[in-house]
């Protein structure tokens, strides 16, 4: 057993949370209970989530992103109100890392998955909210249908892609989540192909006008790879019971 405190204090050292400024309040959003026996982690603190956090005892909960945005309502109605009565009614804490949990080298979204996909020469990419998220490398030469099937392996579902660059991909690029803009920054500097999460229509014109190619691998599943690498930091930071909710949405 350790403290909430304990928790929240030690990931925002961890993840640096005072190096970027961001959407939302990284760190504590909801206070639970002082003692913490059993942590979950999972993309998004939505109410199948919190449900799930419930059925399996947990009493603390590691989220990507929370319900706090900066723009949204003051008022805690309709499924706000929902969310953080389960949250409080069961004694759950609810903690939210969005940026950087994005762009931590070792539990983050984009270098995590960049290693395991077998990229060399890792450099960061993408600034947002003052400090690189995204990541870039170098690839052994692969085509591009090949290159794509292995995304989808590795994500877990099909690829939206537009082919407007080499047959052969010898780098690429990769921000998760709704990054598809960075495209161009990816374009503008010689990179054969970029990764994200969701896109929108002006993303197929950017990528045959600069000659990229461009894969979209879904919004939450590219961002399941930090939440679960830190489910697994945890415990074996603090040997407490601590598991991934693998909820299924497929934007």
């Amino acid at each position: 057993m350790i403290t909430l405190q304990e928790i929240y204090r030690y990931l925002d050292e961890l993840l640096k949370v005072d190096e970027f400024s961001d959407y939302c309040p990284n760190g504590l959003q909801v206070e639970g209970g002082h003692e913490v026996r059993k942590i979950g982690t999972a993309v998004s603190a939505n109410l199948e989530t919190i449900e799930a956090a419930v059925s399996k005892g947990i009493d603390c909960l590691i989220t990507h992103h929370g319900f706090l945005w900066k723009g949204d309502s003051l008022r805690i109605t309709s499924g706000k109100k929902k969310k953080i009565e389960l949250l409080l009614k069961n004694g759950i804490s609810l903690l939210s890392y969005h940026l950087p949990l994005d762009a931590h080298r070792e539990v983050g979204n984009n270098w995590r998955a960049a290693e395991e996909l077998g990229w060399k020469s890792l450099e960061p990419f993408g600034i947002f909210g003052g400090a690189p998220i995204g990541v870039k490398g170098v690839i052994e030469g692969i085509h591009r249908q090949e290159f794509q099937e292995k995304l989808e392996a590795y994500y877990g579902q099909p690829a939206h892609s537009a082919l407007g660059g080499p047959e052969t991909i010898a780098s690429a690029a990769l921000i998760s989540g709704g990054a598809y803009r960075s495209i161009l920054e990816a374009a503008n500097q010689g990179i054969d192909c970029f990764i994200t999460g969701n896109f929108d229509e002006p993303a197929w014109g950017w990528a045959f006008e600069e000659g990229i190619n461009f894969f979209s691998c879904g919004h939450s599943a590219t961002e399941k790879i930090g939440p679960r690498a830190l489910a697994s930091h945890i415990a074996e930071k603090f040997s407490i019971q601590s598991e991934f909710i693998d909820i299924f949405n497929p934007f």
